[in-house]
């Protein structure tokens, strides 16, 4: 008996003890967004939205499409349609394509005159468009016309 008590009691001390790590337990939190964005984004999607209800709830009626295709410093622009929303306020939408040999950022300007000869205009900024490639864009202009035509204007940045 004692045989085996000095067995079991040398396999208890020669026996190496195993150690469990303890895992520690990160907790992640996301970034704190400040107020000031958090109401710029929540702006900026409902601008989105209002956006979406208008175009589908079918507010903006056809003034007159321009089919032909303008150069204007290396920007090809056209064809153009134009289109009056709610409140009376035209809305320009063009196809621009990049016709020259480099990536290209512009400011584009469209003017827009009515068959009185009062005029509005609004602008917007492409960034980075690639020799060829094309992108849709859509202006809205301040103040309610009656639009007849278009000009557009090209500034390379």
């Amino acid at each position: 008996m004692i045989l085996i008590a000095t067995f079991v009691a040398s396999l208890a001390v020669a026996a190496p003890v195993r150690h469990r790590k303890r895992k520690t337990h990160h907790v992640t939190r996301p970034a704190a967004v400040s107020p000031v964005v958090a109401r710029i984004t929540l702006l900026a999607l409902r601008r989105e939205m209002l956006h979406d209800f208008l175009v589908e709830t079918g507010t903006q009626a056809p003034a007159f499409t321009d089919a032909r295709v303008h150069d204007a410093g290396g920007l090809a622009i056209g064809p153009t349609l134009v289109v009056v929303d709610f409140l009376g306020s035209p809305v320009v939408r063009a196809r621009v394509r990049n016709a020259s040999g480099k990536p290209l950022d512009a400011l584009v300007i469209a003017r827009v005159r009515d068959a009185t000869g009062t005029s509005a205009q609004a602008s917007t900024w492409i960034e980075k468009l690639a020799p060829g490639e094309s992108k849709a864009i859509e202006i809205y202009c301040p103040g309610p016309m009656a639009p007849a035509s278009v000009e557009w204007t090209v500034t390379p940045l």
